[in-house]
């Protein structure tokens, strides 16, 4: 059975986070469905930087670049929400600058999201925000599959 490249594995894990965060969100369980937001950006979001710049899959089996100040060290790309300044600091090259222009406002809704609140009790879900987020995921996720179909970037 062949392997899975690493970006399919991220557009899958997208899609699923994606659906599971509707259903919760359905049901009123807004943390948990912000949580999965942000996740289902992230994912696509690496699956697009795999596709399309030169950001690569390194040793750790995470997306990363060289970094141009000191080419022996790798910059992975982490969460979400920092998500936003790597991107603009780092998907250049092929693809990068169209990939930074699609997604840097969605990518903006998720600047003050954090994988910790996990930990929290869920008070700091409001549903205008959680909102906003799903928006902003739906339409990160709707460039991914219009990239994946015509193979280019909207």
């Amino acid at each position: 059975m062949p392997e899975t490249l690493q970006e399919d594995q991220f557009a899958k894990a997208a899609t699923r986070h994606f659906h599971d965060a509707d259903y919760l969100h359905t049901d009123s369980r807004l943390p948990s469905a912000d949580h999965l937001y942000g996740f289902a950006a992230e994912c696509a979001t690496k699956s697009l930087l795999l596709r399309f710049t030169d950001v690569a899959i390194g040793p750790s089996r995470k997306p990363e670049v060289v970094d141009p100040a000191d080419p022996e060290k790798p910059l992975q790309f982490g969460h979400v929400d920092q998500l936003v300044r790597e991107v603009r600091l780092w998907a250049h090259g092929r693809g990068g600058a169209a990939l930074y222009s699609v997604l840097d406002g969605d990518l903006r809704a998720f600047k003050r999201w954090s994988v910790s609140t996990r930990y929290s009790d869920g008070t700091y879900a409001q549903a205008d925000m959680v909102e906003r987020r799903r928006d902003a995921a739906r339409r990160i996720l709707r460039v991914h599959e219009q990239a994946l179909l015509s193979g280019k970037l909207p």
